[in-house]
This record gives C-alpha cells, sequence and structure tokens, in this order.
C-alpha cells in the first residue's frame, strides 16, 4: 500500500510524487499537507534562504476532497531558483555531495543545478506523500512523530559553525505508535528495521539509523539490554524498550523507535579541495549560494514521512468491510484459476510425454514426495495442503489420461 516514486529536479520546472495503491475514501488534509510542508521549510536563519510557495497541485487521484483509489499526482512547481550559483560547480563535484556520483550514474548527463534529482527538494513531495500516509494511519490509530534531539544546543552548534562558514550534523528521534505485535518477518524482505531503514535512506544526508538503544548495545550486557517481558491491561508488554519495539524483525507490540543521523551539510563556503572532471586536474571550491548550517533542523517531516509510507507496507493488505473482503477473495480465485489452467497445462504435457515413452499414467512414489514437500511448505496448514494437493494430482491423472 501507497508505494511511491519521486520525480523531478531542484532548479528544474516542478518537483513532484506518483503514489499508487491509495485507499479509495482517504480525506485529503490540505490544512495537514501544509502544515507539514512549513515544518520542512524551517525558521530561524540556519536553514536555506531559498523560499517556495510550495503550493501543492493534485493532478490525479483526487475528486471532491477524498482520493479516488486511482494513481495519485502531486507536483510542486518551483519558483525560487538561481541556478548560476552553480555555474562554476559543473565540472567540479562538491566533496561528499551527489555531484559526483550522480554525473558517473547518468553518463554525464545529469543536471547539475542544485544538485538536480539529489537534492533535498525532493523531500517536499516526500512530505506530501507522508503527510497522506499518516492520515491513512490515523484510521488505524498509529501515530508517527518525530523530532530534533537536543535541539536548542544544535542550533547553537549551528550558527557557530555557519558564522565560521561551515555545517554541522544532527538527529532526529522518530517513534511510531500504535503498531500491533507481528507485523514484519525474519525475512531480509520483510524485516520491520529493514523496511523502515530503506525509506529513510533515501532522504539526502541519512548516513545511519538505529533501532532502540541503537549503537550504545555495544557497550551493554544482555542482562541490561534485554527487555523483561510483562503484562499490561491484559496485553503482553516489555518493561524497558530497548530493542525499539522490534524483535527478530517483527513487531512486539512497543513503540518503534528509531535515531536517524544526518551528515553535516556538504555544500559549504569553506574551501574544499575538489576535482575537476573536465581537465581530470585537481582544483578548489568555495561554495556560494543558500545552504542549510545543518539540514537535520527541519528534516523531522521528512523523516515522519519516510517511516509513515514505509509502516503503510508493512499493514496487512485486508479490507475492514464485507463487501472489500470479498472483492480480495473473488481477486484470489482469479489468480488461483489462472495457475491451475498454467498446472493442468503441464499436466496434459506430462501425460504426452509418459504416452510416448510408455510410463504409466500414475507414480505413487512421486505423489508421496509431493504431498510431503508441500506440506512442508504450510507447516500450520499441512492437511489441508495435503487434501488440496490430493485433489490436484488427481485431476492431473485425469488430464494425463
Amino acid at each position: 500500500m501507497m508505494h511511491y516514486t519521486l520525480f523531478g529536479e531542484s532548479h528544474g520546472p516542478a518537483v513532484g510524487v506518483l503514489l499508487t495503491d491509495v485507499p479509495p475514501g482517504l480525506p485529503l488534509d490540505e490544512a495537514f499537507i501544509r502544515e507539514q510542508l512549513l515544518r520542512r521549510m524551517g525558521q530561524g536563519g540556519l536553514t536555506t534562504a531559498r523560499q517556495e510557495k510550495e503550493e501543492v497541485h493534485f493532478l490525479s487521484g483526487v475528486y471532491r476532497g477524498r482520493t479516488t483509489g486511482d494513481p495519485l499526482a502531486a507536483v510542486i512547481y518551483n519558483g525560487d531558483v538561481r541556478s548560476a550559483d552553480y555555474d562554476s560547480l559543473k565540472h567540479k563535484p562538491r566533496p561528499s555531495h551527489g555531484d559526483y556520483t550522480a554525473a558517473v550514474r547518468a553518463l554525464g548527463c545529469n543536471d547539475p543545478r542544485g544538485g538536480g534529482h539529489t537534492s533535498g527538494r525532493l523531500t517536499a513531495p516526500l512530505t506530501v506523500a507522508g503527510a497522506l500516509a499518516i492520515t491513512y494511519l490515523k484510521t488505524a490509530h498509529i501515530a508517527v512523530h518525530a523530532d530534533v534531539l537536543d535541539e536548542e544546543a544544535l542550533r547553537a552548534r549551528a550558527a557557530a559553525a555557519k558564522a565560521d562558514g561551515d555545517s554541522v550534523g544532527g538527529v532526529i528521534r522518530c517513534t511510531v505508535s500504535g503498531l500491533p505485535a507481528g507485523l514484519g518477518g525474519p525475512d531480509w524482505r520483510d524485516t520491520v528495521e529493514g523496511t523502515i531503514a530503506r525509506h529513510v535512506f533515501a532522504i539526502p544526508a541519512v548516513k545511519a539509523i538505529g533501532f532502540g538503544a541503537g549503537e550504545t548495545f555495544a557497550q551493554m550486557r544482555g542482562s541490561a539490554a534485554n527487555d523483561p517481558f510483562t503484562v499490561a491491561r491484559g496485553a503482553v508488554r516489555t518493561a524497558t524498550n530497548h530493542a525499539g519495539g522490534v524483535n527478530a524483525g517483527v513487531t512486539n507490540g512497543m513503540d518503534v523507535v528509531f535515531d536517524v543521523t544526518f551528515r553535516p551539510t556538504p555544500s559549504i563556503a569553506k574551501e574544499q579541495r575538489t576535482v575537476d572532471l573536465y581537465t581530470m586536474t585537481e582544483t578548489t571550491i568555495s561554495v556560494s549560494g543558500r545552504h542549510d548550517a545543518c539540514i537535520a533542523l527541519r528534516a523531522a517531516p521528512a523523516v515522519e514521512s519516510a517511516a509513515a509510507l514505509a509502516v503503510c507496507q508493512l499493514l496487512p493488505d485486508v479490507p475492514s468491510d464485507l463487501n472489500g473482503l470479498r472483492q480480495r477473495l473473488d481477486e484470489t480465485d482469479a489468480a488461483i484459476l489462472e495457475l491451475f489452467d498454467r498446472r493442468q497445462r503441464l499436466s496434459a504435457a506430462i501425460g504426452a510425454y509418459k504416452s510416448a515413452h510408455g510410463l504409466p499414467v500414475r507414480d505413487k512414489a512421486r505423489e508421496a514426495e509431493v504431498l510431503r514437500t508441500r506440506g512442508d511448505m504450510l507447516p500450520e496448514r499441512r492437511d489441508q495442503a495435503e487434501r488440496l494437493m490430493t485433489l490436484l494430482m488427481a485431476l492431473s491423472r485425469e488430464e494425463q489420461a
């Protein structure tokens, strides 16, 4: 649910997002979207001086204030661009920025203005998509919130760095509350930490993420790190939450808590060494223009958005009403019948081979192996799986004959 693709460039006509698998009937809370975008803009003179109107235009997927369930496209037009600031950097990548890797990846055809598609500007449409995801999660009584850790002290450090033509990094803590136990899985495709991290690491400048106690686990003993189980209001809970609400890649019913580390802004006024990609000689640059002294100070909405979109993909995709459940059952039946037809065609081919080579239709040893292995694939429903396979093999023999 809520799969998304961000598009656009920092100094292109617009940035936007395409959302698919959006639940129909979701109210479009434009006030909340605006609030999240204003938080992302930051304040206090330590963030970029670039001022965009951040007006969101919904091109599809919305009708009369609610989502239709069809692909949703939203764009934010760029206005306050100063592309000339980047003219001298076209062939001189900023150290630790995405300039060099973007140029290599695009065979030199990337848009270098303001970082192009690798710019933090793309967190604006991410915030729009995240606001929709947060609105949906509220219907399931799930809340997502992020804050800058030690913000006052971080602002003081950022101000000192800015005065010196430099920048600083910071940490944002995100909490997802209301998740039931049992979401996710131990496999790399399903882990809660992996799903969240995959989304969060797509935010520019994120370099680390730690769940619960995070890196401090390395200094703890097991007796201190373990979270004792207890019972609260009839539900299993833990007395502490060092694990950050996740055990073995699966939610345990506690708040999912993680810290996101942002690196210092790569674009700084201090002189830095780089390479002129046109002449392939070493040189130096000093980056002018409008840049954040600390990206983390306005990144909390982006972290919330990434987390909310990740959680949407962790939730079971099951409708709550009878008609919706029956529709999903009909879709599943159609898929089963398509696979059944494919299986019967394979059975017919096997029958033709057996006939050509004088082999009997029935092979009891093979059937026993099929029952055993298919039962192993679904041990919690072994009896039902074996009965289903017995019927399917009987139909297969009928097709072969």
